[in-house]
């Protein structure tokens, strides 16, 4: 469904430059900013919320976007038979960046564009407990898990827009995604205050990494504006 409507979405931007002149080509735009919002059912590991947009000059551009994810979970354990409470906060982070080029083609009130950009992101993966063992209540017993991560990706793009004024434009846009994310070392570490040994155990987590080539963008929706 979204691939038809993306399709529907380009044939009208391709029948709009059949009409009378070019005049989006004959404007000079400088500088762009847009929200991207994206349907439920996209689970893109690189979704971006911003884009800045430099016109070089009517036919190409840098592009800067960036993807902010911060997700928090909290929940209380409860003792059994008691007034004890302990908690689990999970914290998963990852704050993405990209820097590209797009290849435009201005018609008379939309725009038609392909690329590739560079994508760099870091983030963390951790988890705290506070009198628990994350699943029960244990009063002596805290623990923590740490863990950074970081993404590397290239990406291939297509997209296009239309002009409902001259400094306001809705578009859409979708590619293919060549990532590669590194869990770097990190650390499971446990405060047993009742145990008769050692209080403070620390386990090393080692390395791991996942490389996969997906699509990116499908049923994204943008909405820009034009600084001229």
């Amino acid at each position: 469904i979204l691939l038809i409507v993306m399709g529907t979405f380009f044939l009208i931007i391709y029948n709009n430059s059949l009409f009378a002149q070019d005049s989006l080509a004959k404007t000079k735009k400088i500088i762009s900013a847009e929200g991207q919002i994206y349907p439920s059912s996209n689970t893109d590991i690189y979704s971006p919320n911003i884009k800045f947009r430099l016109n070089l000059n009517n036919s190409s551009a840098l592009r800067i976007n960036v993807d902010v994810n911060r997700e928090a979970d909290y929940k209380e354990i409860l003792e059994l038979g008691g007034d004890g409470v302990g908690s689990v906060e999970k914290i998963n982070s990852m704050y993405q960046f990209s820097l590209g080029y797009e290849k435009q083609r201005r018609l008379k009130k939309s725009l038609v564009y392909s690329g590739f950009e560079g994508v760099l992101g870091i983030g963390k993966n951790d988890e705290y407990g506070s009198r628990t063992d994350s699943i029960s209540f244990v009063s002596a017993l805290n623990y923590n898990y740490k863990r950074p991560v970081q993404n590397f990706g290239l990406r291939v793009f297509f997209g296009g827009e239309y002009y409902v004024k001259s400094n306001i434009y809705i578009g859409t846009e979708f590619g293919f995604l060549i990532s590669k994310t590194t869990y770097k070392n990190g650390t499971y570490q446990v405060l047993n205050e009742a145990s008769v040994t050692s209080a403070d155990v620390t386990e090393n987590i080692p390395k791991t990494s996942r490389s996969e080539m997906l699509f990116s963008g499908l049923g994204v929706i943008r909405v820009g504006f034009v600084f001229k």
